[in-house]
């Protein structure tokens, strides 16, 4: 009859069969800078989207400002924004300034719009703005910009 050899398989684990150098090079100049640039991708990605947020919020106060508002056409319309807004809500430090305030196209609308210029490190100058449309509340008209510099 026959009888049944077992063979054992060695299994020879050294450092070229097991992990070899190929899969340290590999690794080294192909999975670790995909890595880095995804991240760094998505850091910046993330700073754009906080950037965007602090326009939309500063937006809403201007807008909520100029509602309340009875008399659009005084002199003081850009000091009252800047000193009741504050230049706090700008990105990085920056400091917020208003264009001069225009007729907007229909009675009692109110046009906000505020921009800046992001400069990171993927996305370089790109211009980011947020524009809210609100109705006055004591039917004034006006188009105004702000930009974060």
């Amino acid at each position: 009859m026959y009888k049944e050899r077992k063979y054992r398989m060695k299994t020879k684990h050294n450092f070229r069969n097991g992990f070899g150098m190929g899969q340290i090079m590999a690794m080294l100049l192909v999975v670790l800078p995909t890595l880095a640039f995804i991240i760094t991708l998505m850091i910046d990605y993330w700073s754009v989207m906080q950037e965007d947020y602090k326009l939309k919020l500063i937006a809403n106060q201007v807008s909520t400002v100029l509602d309340s508002q009875q008399d659009l056409r005084a002199a003081n319309l850009n000091t009252t924004l800047s000193t009741q807004i504050g230049s706090n809500l700008c990105p990085r430090g920056t400091t917020i300034s208003f264009s001069a305030p225009a007729d907007a196209p229909t009675l009692g609308q109110v046009i906000v719009t505020i921009k800046y210029t992001h400069n990171g490190h993927y996305f370089k100058n790109k211009t980011l703005n947020t524009q809210m449309q609100t109705y006055s509340y004591h039917d004034q008209n006006i188009s105004i910009t702000g930009t974060c510099q």
